[in-house]
């Protein structure tokens, strides 16, 4: 389990959400799933006014005016190439607005972010994660490096009802192994 300080908690969380990789439950409108990822922030010492979400989808997602009507950025970003690079220069340009930070990542395989996240945590930014519970892997050997720097990890399925991270033990990162 990790550890915040009233100072990380007065940090600002910005979240990036594929929501093609990470859909919005069956029967569950979006700003419901929305407010319960802000709801399980806010159980790890967050403040909700402080969390920024961003939703990445297809042109045709069927909850893009959801979104919208609910005040939450829906950002048309076609495949899931077009997605990924779209949510990397996104994170990069916020993460550079706002140092020292949290940054949040819902995909299908945190993997594909791994140099991205060794960048900011050497800049002192917590991780956090998001993957649908059975999902397989790009870069499996990936992992290990990747749960050394992560500070959270949620099952999408869990995060997306309000639910808990993952257990997790502490270790120190070593960050000379980690993929790129």
């Amino acid at each position: 389990m990790s550890s915040l300080t009233s100072e990380n908690a007065e940090t600002k969380v910005g979240v990036f959400w594929d929501v093609e990789e990470c859909p919005v439950p069956d029967g569950v409108e979006p700003s419901v799933v929305c407010e319960n990822i802000k709801l399980a922030l806010e159980n790890k010492g967050y403040r909700p006014c402080n969390v920024s979400i961003r939703v990445y989808g297809e042109r045709t997602n069927k909850f893009k005016d959801d979104f919208l009507l609910a005040d939450i950025m829906f950002l048309p970003a076609g495949d899931e190439g077009a997605r990924f690079m779209r949510m990397c220069n996104d994170f990069f340009c916020w993460g550079n607005d706002n140092r020292k930070s949290t940054l949040m990542v819902m995909s299908r395989d945190s993997t594909e972010f791994a140099s991205s996240f060794v960048m900011y945590k050497n800049l002192n930014f917590n991780i956090l994660v998001a993957q649908p519970e059975n999902v397989d892997r790009k870069c499996p050997v990936c992992r290990k490096p990747l749960e050394m720097i992560i500070t959270d990890e949620w099952v999408w399925e869990s995060l997306s009802a309000g639910g808990d991270p993952l257990p997790k033990t502490q270790e120190e990162p070593d960050l000379s192994n980690s993929c790129h």
